[in-house]
């Protein structure tokens, strides 16, 4: 995914990187109620390779919003 802001094709809702193993993202749609890209016949043309910084940057945000709604960030037991 380019630096700009890319949107779903299908239902233009701003699309996302999913981590799914070390350094390798799916880019997807948010949205519950769209299937993109799973219901697009080369699904593999949707893998990106994620740099260690971009993960670092993106675990920092999770964390800070953790702290703010008040979970921390602990274990739950």
């Amino acid at each position: 995914m380019s630096q700009s802001v890319a949107r779903c094709p299908q239902c233009n809702t701003e699309l996302r990187k999913c981590l799914i193993q070390q350094n390798y993202s799916i880019v997807i749609c948010p949205n519950e109620q769209c299937m993109y890209p799973f219901n697009e016949a080369e699904v593999i043309q949707h893998l990106v390779q994620t740099s260690d910084k971009e993960i670092l940057e993106a675990a920092k945000v999770r964390l800070k919003n953790d702290n703010i709604t008040g979970s921390g960030g602990a274990l739950m037991e």
